[in-house]
């Protein structure tokens, strides 16, 4: 089985982590340049409103590797998009269970997006059992050989990535319809661990 090659992500969608799990080894992209509009700085759940994303703001900058993406930390994200995941999924089966691992990641400044987003996918594939192993790129591959890649798979204006989807029930399904690839917490919270 060929390696797999992602990008970071924040909480990403669970077919990224379903790719991610089905690997025997996985690389983190470590080199690309940041992209607007994908999931390194943004992810999106259902509210009682209907699908809601949150963005992590970035400071502007000429600096365009991932590594060295500030989050700016001059607004309070942190604290709505707590409370938003909070209002979203406090009624959920498994949001008492889990909300204090999360928690501490709403509370703790953090300098760069992609530090903040490679500790919290250590604890997601710590929850969600994924126990292959994860190295980081050495140089960025613009056409990786031998290596199947992932980076620009995931995207949010299309999240629609496989050929069959998993359905689970979702917090308001009794108001919308079921809302594929939302980010991974919202399966999480609803269903538990088990894919």
């Amino acid at each position: 089985m060929e390696p797999k090659l992602f990008s970071v992500a924040y909480f990403p969608p669970i077919d990224y982590l379903i790719e991610m799990k089905g690997a025997d080894l996985v690389f983190i992209e470590a080199y690309e340049n940041y992209q607007k509009q994908t999931y390194r700085n943004r992810t999106t759940i259902l509210t009682g409103n209907g699908l809601y994303d949150l963005i992590i703001p970035v400071v502007r900058s000429d600096t365009k590797q991932i590594r060295e993406v500030r989050i700016d930390n001059g607004c309070a994200w942190q604290r709505h998009h707590w409370k938003t995941i909070e209002s979203a999924y406090n009624n959920s089966p498994f949001f008492l269970y889990y909300r204090d691992f999360f928690e501490p990641f709403f509370q703790k400044n953090y300098s760069f997006l992609f530090d903040f987003n490679m500790e919290l996918l250590y604890l997601l594939r710590n929850l969600f059992l994924i126990r292959n192993t994860l190295l980081f790129t050495d140089f960025f591959y613009l056409h990786p050989q031998k290596m199947e890649d992932f980076r620009d798979v995931f995207l949010p204006k299309n999240r629609t990535f496989r050929q069959k989807r998993i359905e689970y029930l979702q917090v308001f399904a009794e108001r919308f319809n079921f809302a594929e690839n939302l980010a991974c917490i919202d399966y999480l919270f609803t269903n538990g661990r088990d894919f």
